[in-house]
């Protein structure tokens, strides 16, 4: 360790403002070489966080993050160090930035810091382990048997309480005390992912979501979307179940027999919506489904029962929850914009369906890529799992696109 101090660099107001900081102290271990130091995160954020400790480092070091939340969550992050300098007769603060990180650990790690900032005792639980390593450019170990992120993923822990208001509160269930583990990802899945987002970028830029985010789809139109997608919605733990029996392994069906519970409730939740903007039972049971939401249903149908494990998760897990998560954070928004019209009273039961797909849905697509990882094992097994999520997502834009103009047209009273 060199005990050169390093400035603190002024960072310009738009910098400073790119990842809001969150005072979240919680213990860190710092293994260097022959010593370990202890310290103590000062706070956090996207971009990186502030480390109090006897130790010192120069600029540039590169740096693995490991984070433990609890029992909950476990991930590895890449940084440098951006300055080092005396903060206390006998500590230093060290700023460490993140660099290169993947979506699906800028959310996992967004989801942890939600948590710590309301959580007490997950604090007193959690840790960072942050190691100096030695090539010039930070990267999380890729040796699984090493790793801090290895899977399998999903084992029984205890989980700490949560107090009101904390992210997991908001959800209307028990919570999991599954540990999510997530291993980096082979270059065809790199691929892969690259290749589908253009699909869910299609589904999240639909005018039927960017106009009901913004307030300006018509009343009917909401209405219409509601309808016509609530017998796709009551249907998705049923595609699960279909292929919850062709799980290969615990891990896999401990994950799946965990999200059906989950599904199980969200049918509910949708008439809630629903009823919200004042759509009846009757309504939502009766009215006949368009051919492109029927289509969207019917493939699910098919691959979930025709076509391998892998397939299936693939389809349902992996494509159309990893883009709901999307869709909800943006129509929710608009919301608000609709109560209070003729025959619309939203209550909190009609954001349940939008809040809790917004909140935690999140790392669903994620641990369905590590059973996919483990059982695709050859490039023909692949190239099909590519092609199951790539059709899921093609349906549902074709849905949604459909839906909107189907109900197009102006909004009619009612009495």
């Amino acid at each position: 360790m060199n005990e050169t101090i390093q400035q603190m660099p002024v960072l310009s107001r738009q910098e400073s403002r790119v990842h809001r900081r969150e005072a979240v102290p919680i213990k860190c271990r710092l293994p260097f070489r022959d010593e370990e130091s202890t310290g103590t995160c000062a706070n956090v954020s996207l971009g990186g966080i502030r480390i109090l400790s006897h130790a010192s480092l120069d600029t540039g070091t590169p740096l693995s993050v490991h984070c433990r939340m609890a029992a909950d969550f476990k991930v590895s992050l890449s940084g440098h160090v951006v300055y080092c300098q005396r903060a206390e007769p006998l500590r230093f603060a060290i700023g460490v930035r993140f660099v290169s990180l993947p979506k699906w650990q800028q959310r996992i790690f967004k989801t942890m810091v939600d948590e710590l900032k309301h959580n007490t005792a997950a604090r007193d639980h959690s840790s960072l382990v942050v190691r100096v390593v030695a090539d010039s450019v930070a990267t999380a170990p890729t040796d699984p048997s090493q790793s801090e992120t290895a899977w399998p993923a999903l084992t029984d822990t205890a989980s700490a309480p949560l107090p009101p208001g904390s992210l997991e509160s908001l959800r209307p269930r028990k919570i999991s005390n599954r540990l999510r583990r997530f291993t980096p990802n082979p270059e065809w899945v790199t691929a892969m992912d690259h290749d589908l987002q253009p699909y869910r970028e299609h589904i999240w830029n639909s005018k039927l979501v960017v106009q009901t985010a913004t307030g300006e789809l018509s009343l009917k139109q909401v209405r219409g979307w509601s309808i016509q997608f609530y017998p796709f919605i009551e249907s998705f733990p049923q595609f699960i179940a279909t292929y919850l029996a062709k799980a290969p392994d615990p891990v896999s069906r401990a994950f799946l027999i965990d999200n059906l519970k989950v599904e199980k409730r969200h049918a509910e939740q949708w008439i809630d919506m629903a009823k919200g903007f004042g759509v009846s039972r009757d309504e939502l049971f009766s009215t006949p489904v368009i051919p492109e939401v029927e289509a969207l249903t019917h493939w699910l149908w098919s691959i979930t029962t025709r076509g391998s494990f892998v397939e299936a998760v693939a389809a349902t897990n992996y494509a159309i929850e990893g883009v709901t998560q999307g869709i909800a954070t943006a129509v929710i928004k608009g919301f608000v914009k609709y109560h209070g019209k003729l025959g619309v009273f939203l209550d909190k039961k009609a954001y349940y369906w939008m809040e809790n797909h917004a909140a935690y849905d999140d790392l669903h697509p994620y641990e369905a890529l590590e059973m996919i990882k483990s059982h695709a094992t050859t490039q023909e097994v692949q190239e099909r799992v590519k092609h199951a999520a790539q059709r899921s997502l093609e349906f549902l834009h074709l849905a949604l696109e459909s839906c909107y103009v189907a109900h197009a047209g102006p909004d009619q009273d009612q009495p």
